[in-house]
């Protein structure tokens, strides 16, 4: 019974903003650098950003 009010207390205290702040960090996270992935600028940026570093990293160009 302990168990059940706990829970029902937190899903009360959090069960509105909660969906919400998760939404969130998963269009800030995922969703938008994908997106901005796909935008040709971005990718060029980080093409020429890629060329001027002064060492090697793998996967990159």
């Amino acid at each position: 019974m302990a168990e059940g009010k706990d829970q029902k207390g937190f899903l009360k205290k959090f069960g509105k903003w909660a969906p919400i702040v998760g939404g969130a960090w998963i269009v800030l996270n995922i969703v938008l650098p994908l997106a901005l992935l796909r935008v040709p600028a971005v990718q060029s940026f980080l093409v020429s950003v890629g060329d001027k570093l002064p060492f090697h990293v793998p996967g990159i160009g």
